[in-house]
């Protein structure tokens, strides 16, 4: 596999900052309540109703594109979704209790993009994906697959994710960090002209993808791709790995 895609207005939260370093130790990063953003485009009963999950997804969509005001497809990615929110239905489930209808609304992998489709009033479709350690990059391959089979110039990407609920702990197989992004892709042979006269960090990148066995260096350590891809992006490097279990993802940048 191989494709380029140009990436524009990327904004990021992680509860790992301040150049904490994850190292090959699963270590576990949470937001604190007081450290969710506010989220002041919203009402306040809109507000109330959001785990943060969903805050720091939100919160990020907003940021990246509050800039451009055409409609655009959106692309969530999560590799587990709101699990807190889920655990909580499931044990409610185990004890007989009645499931909140909210709650279980909320709860479903494609409720961060349809509440922001909602609160934006964006008519375009939106998709969820997740696909394991490599549900962002899964989400990347839809955008491109998107921008260049159908009418769509621009895609909103939305990811996020969570440090695990207590119960689920024991099987984590990578550090556990609260952590989102959101960006705007678009094709490289044609960008909106929005997008092109405003480019804080834009940039072209060629993702390619060899064969990888889990026996090789795993370049990623135990840090989350995402977050691994974000730092990269962020950095001057002209080149990243992000390994998972199958295979090793080849990013690097393209001149514009």
């Amino acid at each position: 596999m191989d494709f380029s895609l140009k990436i524009s207005h990327l904004t990021s939260l992680s509860a790992a900052s301040n150049g904490q370093q994850l190292g090959e130790k699963f270590i576990q990063y949470s937001f604190g309540k007081a450290e969710l953003p506010a989220l002041p485009q919203l009402k306040p009963m809109q507000r109330r109703r959001l785990s943060p999950f969903a805050k720091i997804a939100l919160h990020c969509a907003y940021e990246s594109s509050q800039q451009t005001n055409a409609a655009f497809d959106i692309i969530f990615s999560s590799r587990h979704g709101d699990l807190d929110k889920t655990s909580a239905l499931l044990n409610d489930l185990a004890e007989k209790e009645p499931l909140s209808p909210t709650a279980f609304s909320l709860s479903v992998h494609n409720a961060v993009p349809g509440l922001f489709s909602i609160f934006t009033q964006n008519t375009a479709p939106s998709s969820a994906i997740s696909a394991g350690k490599e549900s962002f990059l899964m989400a990347l391959v839809d955008a491109y697959a998107r921008l260049n089979s159908y009418n769509c110039d621009q895609v909103l990407l939305i990811h996020a994710d969570q440090a695990l609920p207590e119960f689920y702990v024991e099987y984590a197989d990578e550090s556990q960090v609260d952590h989102a992004f959101a960006c705007i892709v678009t094709r490289v042979e044609k960008a909106p002209k929005a997008i092109e006269k405003q480019t804080p960090n834009t940039e072209i990148i060629r993702f390619s993808t060899t064969a990888h066995s889990a026996t090789q260096d795993n370049v990623a350590n135990s840090t989350p791709l995402a977050l691994n891809f974000v730092t990269w992006f962020n950095s001057s490097q002209s080149h990243c790995n992000l390994s998972s279990s199958d295979k090793l993802w080849r990013l690097s940048r393209v001149e514009q």
